[in-house]
């Protein structure tokens, strides 16, 4: 009869382990999947934020012939740009945007500098811009990187038939998450094409542009994955979030990640689904 129950509650207790082991390896899968996904999510707004201040004051440049204004209060306010030339030719020209020890603006507070070379006119094929960041942070995330964007003409067949697209590749690419260790890195290799909005060059509130491409990346916890757009992602410059298009996340030992920018709806939600468990919801309001 001991022996029985010996036998019975050995049993229990097996049980009761392997239910522990399970429900450990699917938290694990769950919070190591969405950690991937959040952190790939993260990196790509912050990169998002620093590219859209650029197209902002290139836009200006633009506007002012990359000369600075005779009467420059529209560019006194922080940030402060400056021009700088380093030869005696006009391109290429290096513009300096640099928000000190802090400018707050759309619930967002950057610091640090912002430094674009130009080749040449944008709007013109075969031009270029590198920029790279110094000491530069977005709502106390240190950024890094360079990233070089090449205007290659207009699409000469497919879906996107005479839009204006760039490439867009960036190297060394490195988030720091505050009052933490983590650091999230990622390179990108894509294409931007410019879908709506060209014809109104200067007001840059009807731009959308639909993104395409691959990236890869390490995650906090040190794991590589890779990243495919497999739906454009839709970059709508009135909105501060990607508001359409998918993503696949690859990691080597895990499933696979499907994050899902919605239905073209300006909010900070993604929807992430892990393989085959069932859709979660992240929100990126915090940026």
């Amino acid at each position: 009869m001991k022996k029985r129950s010996f036998i019975s509650v050995l049993s229990i207790m097996i049980i009761a382990a392997l239910t522990m082991i399970a429900c450990e390896q699917n938290k694990s899968v769950e919070d190591i999947d969405l950690m991937t996904a959040e952190d790939d999510a993260i990196a790509d707004l912050a990169y998002d934020d620093v590219f859209t201040q650029v197209d902002m004051v290139m836009n200006i440049m633009d506007a002012f012939g990359y000369m600075m204004p005779a009467t420059k209060s529209e560019l006194d306010t922080c940030p402060v740009i400056s021009i700088v030339s380093s030869t005696d030719a006009f391109w290429p020209r290096q513009i300096i945007v640099d928000y000190g020890d802090g400018c707050s603006h759309s619930l967002r507070t950057r610091k640090g500098k912002i430094i674009i070379t130009v080749s040449g006119p944008m709007w013109e094929e075969g031009s270029s811009r590198t920029v790279e960041l110094e000491d530069f942070y977005i709502n106390d995330h240190k950024v890094e990187g360079t990233r070089v964007v090449t205007n290659e003409g207009r699409h000469m067949e497919g879906e996107y038939e005479g839009k204006r697209y760039f490439s867009v590749v960036l190297t060394g690419g490195k988030v720091y998450v505050p009052d933490s260790d983590i650091v999230i890195s990622k390179e990108v290799n894509r294409t931007r094409t410019f879908v709506e909005g060209e014809d109104t060059r200067w007001d840059t509130r009807d731009d959308i542009w639909h993104i395409n491409g691959t990236a890869s990346g390490v995650n906090r916890k040190g794991i590589p994955f890779t990243r495919e757009i497999i739906s454009p992602l839709w970059k709508e410059i009135g909105c501060r979030f990607i508001t359409k298009g998918t993503v696949l996340i690859s990691a080597e030992g895990r499933p696979d990640v499907i994050l899902d920018y919605g239905d073209g709806t300006c909010d900070p939600e993604v929807t992430i689904t892990v393989g085959d468990e069932e859709s979660r919801t992240i929100n990126l309001r915090r940026w």
